[in-house]
């Protein structure tokens, strides 16, 4: 199969550092599209945090019993934990309450701050590849310039310049991904805080109802 002339020329025309570009420029789309994904997650941990407090508060004003009665309007990536510990406070799974919220509770932070690495890794890479593109542009242009037997500051700073193009890109997609790697460290941090506080409100709920039956059974 035979390329249209016009394509062949521009094919023919690429160069390593505009494979690169064109490379970060990718990587640029995949740091978006990881970022609104991360960001929908954390939105559902969110709205999902906001549901339980409904949970805490009815065994904070009522008995455990209460708060398990509420926990099957709570849903999203939080019901876990709070099932976990209501399930096993109320005697219908065995295990210990505290540990079981917890486990789940380290689930959903992992859940949070997951690919979120690759965000980090991009940022510190990108300069480095971008300036390997410069790199090579400025020694290919040197090269032409040995071959032409032509010089100049004006021939020489065509290529450079063009070559620079690379390094800017690469600091462009860096920045791109260590901002959104900052914004979702924080709000993961953020979320993690807000949960960690319901958990332990529920845990002291549990351990106190418990030591107020043990109280009466004592009687």
């Amino acid at each position: 199969m035979t390329l249209p002339p016009a394509l062949q020329a521009v094919l023919g025309e690429l160069t390593v550092e505009h494979l690169l570009v064109a490379l970060m420029l990718l990587v640029s789309v995949g740091v978006v599209a990881l970022a609104l994904e991360r960001l929908l997650m954390l939105g559902r941990v969110r709205l999902s945090i906001g549901a339980a407090h409904r949970v805490v508060a009815a065994a904070r004003t009522g008995t455990i019993e209460d708060a398990g009665r509420v926990l099957p309007a709570l849903k999203g990536p939080v019901q876990p934990v709070f099932a976990a510990g209501i399930a096993r406070a109320l005697g219908r799974v065995k295990g210990d309450p505290a540990k079981a919220m917890l486990r789940e509770q380290k689930r959903v932070g992992g859940a949070m701050k997951a690919r979120t690495w690759l965000l980090g890794t991009t940022g510190a890479l990108m300069p480095f590849v971008g300036l390997f593109g410069t790199v090579l542009g400025v020694m290919t242009s040197f090269q032409a310039i040995g071959e032409s037997g032509q010089g100049g500051f004006a021939i020489v700073s065509v290529g450079i310049s063009q070559a620079l193009i690379a390094t800017a890109v690469g600091i462009a997609v860096a920045l791109e991904a260590v901002v959104l790697f900052n914004l979702l460290q924080s709000m993961s941090q953020k979320l993690a805080r807000d949960l960690s506080l319901l958990v332990d409100e529920l845990i002291e709920l549990i351990e106190h109802e418990r030591r107020a039956h043990a109280g009466r059974s004592a009687d």
